[in-house]
């Protein structure tokens, strides 16, 4: 009888349970972040609509341009000014902590 080698089993296991862990993150990523045309409440909101993980503020900037890029389809011009103000005050805030940018 010949024996089989098993060696590809490890690192086949070892890929699996990297991304079994890694799934339960990016789904809370995304919780705040809706694909149809719903609103994403977290970004227009925030407070109890957001996921327990925070967004970085680039995170925060590029959602806000994806839910901006929506427009009038999914919310109202008093919302997308909103929205427009928030972009606005965090790209601002990126700038003074990246650059230091006081103007």
């Amino acid at each position: 009888m010949t024996q089989r080698s098993h060696g590809w089993r490890l690192p086949v296991l070892v890929l699996a349970l990297v991304l079994m862990a890694a799934a339960p993150r990016a789904a809370e990523r995304n919780l705040g972040r809706e694909i149809s045309n719903e609103k994403n409440l977290c970004l227009l909101n925030g407070g109890d609509d957001c996921p327990q993980s925070k967004m970085t503020i680039i995170e925060l900037i590029e959602g806000l341009k994806r839910e901006l890029a929506r427009g009038g389809a999914v919310y109202t011009p008093e919302e997308l000014k909103k929205l427009q103000a928030k972009l606005e005050q965090y790209e601002f805030y990126y700038d003074r902590l990246m650059y230091g940018n006081t103007d």
